[in-house]
């Protein structure tokens, strides 16, 4: 493994899937504000947010702060996406067969989403002020290859973490001595069922 790789598992020991991890540098000069955005170069922008079979896909979804983020209905229905709660307020319709809208997302902070069509759907957003972010594999890995070399908060978030913010932090220097191995004690609520409860959908004019 590599020396920035971090595995998070829960308090029986298990892999955690889809965790979001962070690194926020404590000390920025200007060299290292040059390393963060050559850091962006290997993201393809901008990031999408697909709605498809009536799901926001991904669940979660992190974006650095400035940096464009399009919506796409892949489903024949239309959605009417909206933000609940967060930093960026949104309200638009997507019309049938990959109908797209982009946005940009300037202020850090969760943004929680939900479908005034389809109110079972549910999805967040974390927008972040660092390249250097990831979601853990099934296995709770996730690496940080591209990470220079100084001192970071380290961030753990998921809409779903029984903590303040959804996040849980602690410090760490790289280049790590080796794998760094995180158990979560925090409690995960369940995530949210994502089908309908019946058969019932809007008219196509909506």
């Amino acid at each position: 493994m590599s020396a920035a790789t971090i595995r998070l598992v829960n308090s029986a020991g298990e892999a955690m899937e889809n965790m979001v991890v962070y690194l926020q540098p404590k000390h920025l000069d200007g060299s290292h504000s040059a390393l963060a955005e050559e850091g962006v170069d290997n993201l393809a922008l901008p990031l999408e947010v697909h709605q498809k079979n009536k799901q926001f896909t991904p669940y979660i979804t992190v974006v650095q702060k400035g940096y464009e983020l399009q919506f796409v209905n892949d489903d024949d229905i239309t959605h009417h996406i909206y933000s609940a709660a967060g930093p960026k307020r949104f309200s638009f319709k997507l019309r049938k067969d990959n109908a797209t809208k982009t946005m940009v997302f300037d202020r850090v902070g969760h943004v929680s989403m939900g479908c005034n069509v389809h109110d079972w759907m549910s999805g967040h957003l974390l927008i972040v002020d660092t390249p250097y972010f990831g979601l853990t594999d099934e296995k709770g890995w996730v690496s940080f290859d591209s990470a220079p070399d100084a001192d970071y908060s380290l961030v753990i978030w998921h809409p779903q973490l029984s903590s303040q913010d959804n996040s849980l932090s602690q410090e760490v220097t790289l280049p790590l001595p080796q794998a760094l191995t995180i158990t979560v004690s925090a409690l995960m609520r369940d995530i949210p069922s994502q089908k309908s409860l019946d058969d019932f959908e809007f008219l196509d004019g909506y």
